[in-house]
């Protein structure tokens, strides 16, 4: 209360009422109507009033946070445009998907499936074993044996989808969708033995609704209940963007999200939601990029701290249960 910040604790001698208390009640006067004529106060309770109408007029708190909030999102929107993620790690993009196996037989299963050429190998621990992969122009990190399981949903961009599609399955992956042309591709869907959906996929280019926009080898998706919320969580913490969206009887059915300098896909989920992701992002300040995640509804896993491994780093859950790992290379 304004009364407190200026310090009045007098008395005025010929006054029954404190001073301290007629303000109080002239300023809740104000507040509650600023037109209606205050009641004769003491002269140097009177003098105190403009003031009070003058603070009346300042934003809140919530309104200083908003702003607060909104300027961040500002300024990582100008850091994203200006700073070239493959700078801050050298072959990543914005997003890369950390895939969880249980054991080391998944590192078979990318090369011969997919032809991955393995760029990182390290010990984490018995059994555990940290290792990170290109296919394509693509980057994946594998946590193998971490006990923990989250199986993805990835869009893979090949030349040849049947001939792929059928390596999966002698690799040990089953067939979850058989090879099929729609929605401007032709692809088929296989399940690996991690619980992981891979869409082996190669773009027709017949369907300008779903306009593939510049699409890297690998590509995630996210179906999940309420894509419409989740695509806005992702636009207040991410500085996300709409690339494409079709929505069709109250659900999205297909969006292309830009975060950073990576495309990711959205879907509403058919039937109960089963694969939640680990994302590791690498952004110019995560520091920044962890707080807005908070504001924006996400829950800390992680705080932000500087790793051993070079990164400093802070992780987020979301509303869905995926899992975002921001960070930025200690320089």
């Amino acid at each position: 209360m304004l009364s407190k910040l200026c310090g009045i604790a007098q008395v005025a001698p010929m006054s029954k009422q404190p001073l301290i208390e007629q303000l109080d009640k002239a300023i809740e006067r104000i507040l509650a109507n600023p037109d209606d004529a205050v009641p004769s106060t003491d002269p140097e309770v009177a003098s105190l009033l403009p003031i009070a109408h003058d603070l009346r007029d300042l934003p809140n708190a919530e309104f200083k946070a908003n702003l607060k909030a909104d300027l961040e999102r500002m300024a990582m929107a100008t850091a994203k445009t200006t700073v070239n993620i493959a700078a801050l790690r050298l072959g990543f993009r914005t997003i890369t998907p950390y895939l969880l196996p249980p054991g080391p037989e998944f590192d078979k299963f990318l090369k011969d499936v997919f032809g991955a050429e393995q760029t990182a190998w390290h010990e984490a621990g018995p059994g555990r074993v940290h290792a990170e992969y290109r296919i394509g122009d693509s980057m994946l990190m594998v946590g193998i044996g971490s006990g923990t399981k989250m199986p993805a949903v990835l869009t893979v961009y090949v030349d040849d989808v049947d001939t792929t599609y059928h390596r999966a399955l002698a690799a040990g992956a089953t067939s979850a969708y058989n090879v099929t042309e729609s929605y401007g591709d032709r692809f088929g869907v296989v399940q690996d033995a991690a619980d992981n959906f891979w869409i082996i996929s190669k773009y027709l280019g017949r369907d300008p609704i779903l306009a593939q926009p510049q699409l890297n080898t690998i590509t995630l998706g996210f179906s999940v209940e309420g894509a419409a919320r989740f695509i806005d969580f992702l636009k207040q913490a991410f500085v996300a963007e709409e690339v494409v969206r079709y929505d069709a009887e109250g659900q999205v059915k297909h969006a292309k999200i830009r975060i950073g300098d990576s495309i990711i896909g959205v879907g509403d989920a058919h039937g109960p939601q089963s694969c939640r992701s680990m994302i590791r992002m690498y952004v110019p300040n995560c520091d920044a990029t962890y707080e807005q995640a908070l504001r924006s509804g996400g829950k800390s896993i992680a705080p932000v701290n500087d790793r051993p491994y070079g990164d400093r780093e802070g992780g987020v859950e979301d509303a869905w249960g995926n899992q975002w790992f921001m960070a930025t290379p200690i320089k």
